[in-house]
């Protein structure tokens, strides 16, 4: 039970991280901006570790490589990046219901790669948990018959807006297969935090530099929150989420990554006063009960995963 209890505090942590972040963003602050600080944050919280595993990144396969460069330059940088580009153009809730396709990629790519087998046991549980991350968001799901969509009738608005929701949605799905893949293949675990922070640091610098001339100054007090961010979801969120993933394959990582709605609505009800309504509870008691259930049914009955070299 571990693994699922570690990847749910990294949820917990990512949901935090919430509180801080939206009211930077709309603050006026570039996403971007944003990130990028987070990011040399990161990066010097772990230049110890980067210099400690130093002979591991040398010697490491080039696609092993290449997974750990994905996993921080496009599914931490570009993924996250994509994900708020889109709420420009999309209606949140259609945003928020794309990206419970996420779990989906995951699974695909982790039989197709990884070779991890999808138990008929596991889609029972797997059915249970999206229906209970679907009850959460019900109300809001149906509002979108009567709600607009698109923030403009333009085709090619409406195009981005797709297309950077599903960007964010392979992206993160597929970098929880990549950490799989390099976890099989023995990399120690803050080996992988350390060089996913790295990697996404060096993607985001020549973005950051694009933009520069229209960034918006980040006053102290400002720069300090996104500091705190950086170590809350950043560093104990990763760090956590990689000691769980270490311990479960990367099909029930993905699912168990959907209860971060649940701590959202549960952090909104304590420190922002939202009450939580009965689809709330319900898909919450659902979703999380559902992970426990096939937590419990994989130790009971467990699955070896061999990950292969076609990655």
């Amino acid at each position: 039970m571990a693994g699922t209890l570690f990847i749910m505090i990294a949820c917990f942590t990512w949901a935090l991280d919430t509180l801080i972040r939206y009211p930077l963003l709309n603050s006026g602050y570039s996403a971007v901006q944003i990130v990028f600080i987070e990011h040399i944050t990161l990066v010097l919280c772990v230049s110890p570790l980067l210099w400690h595993y130093r002979r591991i990144y040398r010697h490491m396969s080039k696609t092993s490589l290449a997974c750990l460069f994905f996993i921080g330059g496009i599914g931490s940088a570009v993924g996250t990046l994509a994900f708020t580009e889109a709420f420009s153009y999309l209606n949140p809730t259609v945003v928020i219901l794309l990206q419970k396709l996420q779990p989906l990629v995951a699974i695909l790519l982790a039989y197709y790669f990884l070779k991890e087998r999808i138990e008929s046991h596991f889609i029972q549980w797997a059915a249970i948990i999206l229906l209970g991350s679907l009850v959460m968001i019900w109300p809001d799901i149906m509002t979108l018959r009567d709600a607009q969509w698109h923030y403009s009738s333009d085709q090619l608005s409406i195009i981005k807006g797709y297309g950077y929701t599903l960007i964010a949605v392979f992206s993160w799905g597929a970098a929880t297969v990549c950490g799989k893949y390099l976890s099989y293949k023995n990399v120690p675990e803050n080996a992988i935090l350390s060089g996913r922070f790295l990697s996404g640091l060096i993607v985001l610098l020549p973005m950051v530099l694009l933009i520069t001339p229209s960034l918006k100054a980040i006053p102290a007090t400002d720069i300090g929150l996104i500091v705190v961010m950086a170590l809350l979801s950043g560093l104990i969120g990763m760090w956590f989420y990689y000691r769980g993933l270490n311990r479960v394959r990367a099909q029930t990582a993905t699912l168990v990554e959907l209860s971060f709605p649940v701590f959202a609505a549960a952090i909104n009800w304590v420190f922002l006063d939202m009450s939580l309504s009965t689809f709330q509870i319900v898909g919450a008691t659902l979703l999380i009960a559902g992970n426990i259930g096939l937590r419990i049914k994989e130790l009971k009955t467990p699955v070896p995963a061999v990950a292969t070299s076609s990655l």
